[in-house]
């Protein structure tokens, strides 16, 4: 600010700076380098974050948030003449057939309004959906690999047992996961579907999307559908779990202040660095201004001009990259509101940045008086401290040098070593979050899995005969290479009341194999003491607020039944879900009397079998039991395969990202590095001169030059070591207790990833070192030796 009485000299310093900054070309691009980066790194991790959540809110709303199993056709026409749903629909899976040239093919039926709902997973590209019996809609999978690329309009041809023959293509669609899976989803028409000899007329689900259902929660959608339930008497419905847990997740804003801390100190220390070495190289030009009449305030500003015009230039270059690189990655998580709000917080935090960045290397420029600029040299305070004899050689020189300027020195350290402590403590989680290990958890013996899986509810299948039964097992033990099949899960799917709410879920018999492992995942209670009490999981207990003592009715198909809560167990404990995403793992466990009370004409309540197997055999058996669960009805198989490609996927997601996030930090480092060389190939073209004049040869010039580099790169290395393998250590021990429930995993340390990180520290201070060696052999010794700093 200008005060009346005072002259207006901003024009003056508006030059001065601008002449600064044409003379700093080297200085201006690292700067504009180091803060871009800083501010790419700020909003790219605010767009990707909140365009992820984004993506799993599109997954959700507008699809449906309640779904009723077991319904017939007429039921479905009543519930989309009621006025609360918008849309409501029809849905009957037929089930899975082995087709002739290999594919597993999947068969449904689905309605229009179905198809709209569904879209997030089978989303109609073009067409429409089918009407007559030999009309189908598949995908573009199916279409390019097993259908001679036909188009709409042209027929396909089905060899499977229950559809075969030509079929004409009305429709394509985008499944998901089906090349991975190879698995074909085909839509039949409901003409094909009636016409099927499994045909159940009350097979049908029917699911509903309320209308404003942004506005309605979660309790009030699932009294009204009680309701509906108890007034066209219809199954108790399901409601859509990942809907609630997905509409009304918000931002971690934990996770980015962590990440916005992490840049903001990388970046202080690089450009207040930069600077500092810029405001020593200048200081005798600060001085000529002081003795021409410049006073500390126009100092001041000169600097600070020169700060924020690179500041700005840095963050709208950062800030452009960052959006751009989000949306472009993951342009399906778009939101206007995120983003104005990522773009604000990202300008608001990197000008903060630069402005407390420059303000020391500001006050070291208006500090200085005329006379001390003439003397000044960056080094001259630790003259007093060296001893007095040193044996002189080019390596006891280079550590002078790299001892030089502690504050430098340390500078240069911190931000090299920040992205390697960073790529530490991410690496060794990787190791211990073990995509095998966490697979390994939910197949402990063996590689494979049967379950039953069908469109009906598990009694109704286990009441007309348990597709898990003695003959299917002799059968699977028939493969060479099978050695045995072991019961894994007794379940049931219940119903139970609680609070007004219903609460539902798959219920697992109590067993000698899995009572100690329930009783040590017990936060809650005790286990069950009688054939009327029960176990729940501590998420629904959180969810519902049902607590220990709490008595609850059963109802399991026309059976219920008044139990107890005895006790809560804690569900990570339990990994005993099919498929990624564990969608049918338990959430009760009751003893075996309570299920033969509930259902007394089923006989064998097996639900899921483990398969061990040779592993030499492996591709034998995975074949045969594929071929087996083709052949038969209502089962399914899981495998660990599947599960590690999940995980590893999981991983990518997860870890891979804040890998590339740590090497991006290790640049902040780089470039400082890349500054201080070249200021001091600058600061010390005379003295080297000096020093080649009295004797020193090229080669040991060399020597000390590689020294010195070898110096940052060793404390570097050293004070990752010091700070990250501690913290590393502490966090693989937290997660390893979280994942697999409490046990702790040794540490293993990231070879592969620090031995890399490692050669490219030392390879850089070798090319740097080498570089700026080569690039004094330019210039003569005579020329060096006359050049004025």
């Amino acid at each position: 600010m200008t005060w009346p009485f005072e002259n207006d000299t901003s024009a003056i310093t508006k030059k001065l700076a601008k002449k600064s900054l044409q003379s700093e070309k080297h200085r201006n691009l690292m700067v504009v380098i180091a803060v871009a980066l800083a501010a790419f790194l700020i909003c790219f991790t605010g767009i990707v974050s909140t365009s992820l959540i984004q993506m799993q809110r599109n997954q959700v709303v507008d699809t449906y948030e309640a779904v009723w199993m077991g319904v017939e056709e007429n039921e479905i026409e009543t519930l989309k003449g009621l006025p609360e749903f918008e849309r409501v629909g029809g849905y009957y899976m037929l089930g899975e057939e082995l087709s002739e040239q290999g594919y597993h093919a999947s068969y449904v039926y689905c309605d229009a309004q179905m198809m709209e709902i569904t879209k997030v997973q089978m989303e109609l590209l073009e067409g429409r959906v089918p009407e007559k019996a030999n009309e189908v809609v598949v995908s573009e999978y199916f279409l390019s690999t097993y259908g001679n690329n036909a188009k709409i309009g042209d027929t396909v041809t089905l060899d499977t047992e229950s559809f075969h023959g030509d079929y004409v293509v009305t429709g394509i669609m985008d499944s998901v996961n089906e090349k991975e899976a190879n698995t074909c989803a085909i839509i039949l028409s409901k003409a094909a579907l009636t016409e099927w000899d499994g045909f159940d007329p009350a097979g049908y689900r029917a699911y509903a999307h309320f209308k404003n259902s942004d506005q309605l929660g979660e309790e009030l959608m699932t009294s009204y559908c009680r309701e509906i339930t108890e007034e066209y008497q219809l199954p108790n419905p399901r409601m859509n779990n990942r809907y609630f847990t997905y509409v009304s997740k918000s931002f971690d804003f934990a996770l980015m202040a962590g990440v916005i801390a992490i840049v903001l100190i990388g970046g202080y220390i690089v450009i207040q660095s930069i600077f500092r070495i810029s405001i020593n190289d200048k200081i005798k030009s600060y001085g000529q201004l002081r003795t021409i009449g410049a006073t500390p305030k126009q100092i001041k500003r000169i600097v600070k001009r020169e700060g924020r015009k690179l500041g700005s230039i840095g963050i709208l270059i950062g800030t452009v990259l960052g959006v751009c690189g989000g949306f472009l990655l993951f342009s399906k998580g778009f939101n206007a509101v995120s983003y104005v709000v990522m773009v604000s917080l990202t300008l608001i935090s990197s000008w903060i940045m630069v402005s407390v960045s420059i303000r020391k290397p500001v006050k070291i420029a208006a500090g200085i008086s005329p006379i001390e600029a003439v003397r000044f040299t960056p080094a001259q305070k630790n003259i007093r401290r060296r001893k007095k004899n040193i044996k002189l050689n080019p390596v006891s020189m280079g550590i002078a040098n790299f001892k030089r300027d502690r504050k430098k020195t340390i500078s240069i350290v911190a931000s090299l070593s920040i992205g390697g402590i960073f790529l530490m403590v991410v690496s060794s989680l990787v190791l211990v979050h073990s995509p095998e290990a966490i697979a390994r958890q939910r197949f402990p013996d063996g590689d494979y899995k049967i379950y039953l899986h069908s469109e009906l509810a598990e009694h109704e299948v286990m009441a007309v005969g348990n597709p898990l039964n003695e003959e299917l097992k002799q059968e699977i033990l028939a493969i060479d290479g099978v050695t045995d099949v072991i019961t894994k899960r007794q379940s049931l799917h219940i119903n139970y009341r609680a609070n007004g709410i219903e609460c539902a879920g798959m219920c697992d018999m109590l067993t000698d194999q899995n009572y100690k492992t329930l009783e040590a995942a017990l936060t809650e209670g005790t286990m069950p003491t009688d054939s009327h009490s029960i176990i729940i999981d501590q998420t629904t207990s959180n969810r519902e607020n049902i607590g220990v003592g709490e008595t609850v009715e059963v109802t399991s198909g026309k059976s219920t039944i008044p139990v107890t809560i005895s006790g809560i167990y804690y569900t990570g404990d339990i990994k005993n879900g099919h498929k990624t995403l564990t969608l049918d793992a338990a959430l009760e466990f009751a003893p075996e009397a309570l299920f033969h009370e509930l259902h007394p004409e089923i006989t064998l309540f097996d639900y899921s079998w483990n398969i061990v197997s040779n592993p030499r055999k492996a591709d034998h058996v995975r074949d045969e039991l594929k071929n087996i669960v083709a052949t038969h009805t209502d089962i399914a198989l899981d495998d660990i395969d599947t599960i590690i490609e999940f995980e590893k996927w999981q991983n990518s997601v997860a870890f891979g990202s804040m890998q590339v996030f740590s090497w991006l930090i290790f640049l902040f480092g780089v470039i400082n590095l890349i500054n201080t060389t070249l200021s001091n190939q600058m600061s010390r073209k005379q003295e080297n001169s000096v020093l080649r004049s009295i004797g020193l040869t090229q080669k040991q010039l060399c020597k000390m030059n590689i020294c010195e580099g070898l110096c940052y790169a060793f404390f570097a290395t050293l004070a990752m070591l010091i700070v990250g393998l501690p913290v590393s250590i502490f966090a693989c021990r937290k997660m390893s207790i979280d994942t697999f429930a409490g046990n702790v995993v040794p540490y293993k340390f990231p070879v592969l990833e620090m031995g890399l990180f490692i050669l490219v520290l030392f390879g850089m201070e070798l090319i740097l070192s080498v570089w700026t060696i080569r690039r004094q052999k330019k210039q003569s010794l005579i020329e060096q030796m006359r050049a004025m700093e």
